[in-house]
């Protein structure tokens, strides 16, 4: 006969905790509104992708080759908002990166934590560098882990019983949402499935709850599968390009789980460790045991599939939450929990917000981190003067200007005919995001979603574009003239380009646009 699961843990009012999770969603959304300020004052710009993001919400679409839809939604609510500016158009995620701590500290009283407990827990994620720097700028990766917490919040409490169909109704929102913000939603979905089906509460599943949830969550997710399946799965073509090719950094298993506790930040691993050993062989814990099952699935396939390392990232707020309330019950005192947030809290300032946030001058920044090798990990196989999050916040004025310059150069029957073509989306989104004030005409490209908007009607008679050798041009069109250099301080290095004016393409690129198709 199976055991019965637990009591419920006895916890502190309900009203408490929301007031806690506030108190901490405010303080989190201040810090990145306030670092985001003060960070264009230095000059940091837009980001590489928010930039596309913002002409991704110009074309809104139930999909785009390399995300779903919901990122352009949000760059879209958010300019109309907000205004074009890089505070602007980072406003839902600076709310969402608030969220997420909220949602720890609720998460940590769902476990049975006390107030210090959830203050410890949402101090954790809030110093967590991975967090932080996330939440800072507009992207998926700021909502990605408020759907996975929020589903998981609803189904903690239909596991131990205290919740049923609202909560069901709940998860499958949720659930569904987080698919078309981004699609590894259905990796950690799946190892949900197996963690419940490993797990004592394997019987939620068979429930008509379950169903009704599902249901919703299938609802919200068609609308891009079917997007997929009429353009022939272009995000499968996309990811099978880049698994062939060098272009991602392929940590073997040792060097993986390293990087999950540096991206947490080292001093907070005891936390989140002991709150998976909790979760996993606690009896109190009985009831949400399918956490840990669901977590060490989750790494595992990240770790099987070469994924980047932030991949399994969402899922840590549950476990320190677990850890939260574990220490919590471990010590029964309350100065133990308060002294390991007042550390955690001492270097969210002189570390994390310093790494992560744009606070200090970019010769400033270099010279104060170095120290904590801020720059030495990387994702994909790209260099930089600066981590790849803000070197790609510099240069794309320039760049914008520089065109401009040159194209307003031209003879006005010429520039007339006159394209640019870009070869990567942050060029071509720059052009199209900051150069109508220039009057610039629309950027085209064959990279990612620009492959499907096509060429604008050029025929390839005259296009500027950024380029490295005139011999990749010489075989496509009668004349090359190299327009001098485009430089600027603290790019990507491989940014520093040349401008070339191209003339007479030999064939138009309407016969030739397939070849253009650069999805990677």
């Amino acid at each position: 006969m199976p055991e019965a699961n637990p009591p419920i843990p006895t916890r502190t009012p309900l009203r408490t905790a929301l007031l806690l999770a506030a108190i901490f969603t405010s303080i989190t959304f201040l810090i990145h509104f306030a670092s985001s300020l003060w960070g264009s004052h230095l000059g940091y710009g837009f980001f590489r992708d928010e930039l596309y993001f913002l002409v991704c919400g110009h074309h809104l679409a139930w999909g785009y080759v390399d995300q779903p839809p919901l990122v352009a939604v949000q760059a879209r609510i958010a300019e109309m908002l907000f205004g074009l500016s890089p505070t602007g158009i980072r406003i839902l995620s600076f709310a969402a990166g608030g969220v997420l701590v909220g949602l720890t500290g609720l998460l940590t009283w769902q476990l049975g934590g006390r107030r210090t407990a959830q203050v410890l827990a949402m101090t954790a994620v809030l110093a967590a560098p991975v967090f932080l720097g996330t939440a800072n700028y507009l992207s998926m990766n700021s909502f990605e882990p408020v759907f996975w917490m929020g589903a998981l919040l609803a189904l903690l409490r239909v596991a131990e019983g205290t919740a049923n169909l609202r909560a069901w109704l709940i998860f499958g929102l949720l659930a569904g949402l987080g698919i078309e913000n981004k699609h590894s939603t259905v990796f950690f979905l799946v190892a949900l499935l197996i963690g419940l089906l490993l797990s004592p509460q394997r019987r939620i599943l068979f429930s008509k709850g379950c169903a009704a949830g599902v249901s919703l969550l299938v609802l919200f997710a068609v609308p891009n599968f079917i997007w997929q399946w009429v353009h022939h799965f272009p995000t499968y073509e996309l990811l099978s390009n880049v698994a062939h090719s060098d272009k991602n950094t392929k940590l073997p298993p040792l060097a993986f789980l390293r990087e999950q506790v540096n991206m947490l930040l080292i001093v907070a691993a005891p936390l989140w460790i002991g709150g998976l050993a909790w979760l996993g062989f606690a009896r109190k814990a009985r009831a949400w045991r399918f956490v840990a099952f669901t977590y060490l699935l989750l790494l595992a396939m990240m770790m099987a599939m070469h994924a980047k390392d932030y991949y399994v990232a969402p899922i840590y707020p549950v476990l320190f939450a677990a850890g939260a309330a574990a220490f919590g019950q471990l010590t029964r005192r309350s100065w133990p929990p308060i002294l390991y947030t007042v550390v955690l809290a001492f270097l969210l300032c002189r570390a994390t917000a310093p790494i992560m946030l744009t606070i200090l001058p970019p010769d400033k920044y270099v010279a104060y981190t170095s120290r904590f090798g801020a720059n030495k990990m990387k994702s994909e196989k790209f260099t930089s003067p600066l981590p790849q999050p803000l070197s790609d916040r510099f240069g794309w004025p320039q760049m914008v200007q520089g065109f401009a310059a040159r194209y307003n150069a031209l003879p006005p029957d010429v520039r007339a005919r006159t394209a640019i073509f870009c070869g990567n989306y942050g060029e071509a989104s720059a052009v199209n995001i900051l150069g109508a004030q220039y009057g610039l005409p629309t950027a085209i490209s064959g990279h990612q979603n620009y492959f499907y908007w096509g060429w604008n009607g050029s025929t390839g008679e005259s296009v500027l574009t950024l380029g490295n050798d005139p011999k990749d041009y010489t075989d496509t069109y009668a004349e090359v003239i190299d327009l001098g250099p485009f430089d600027a301080p603290w790019i990507m290095d491989h940014e520093h380009h040349h401008y070339f004016w191209l003339r007479h393409r030999k064939r138009t690129y309407a016969a030739d646009w397939p070849d253009f198709k650069y999805w990677y």
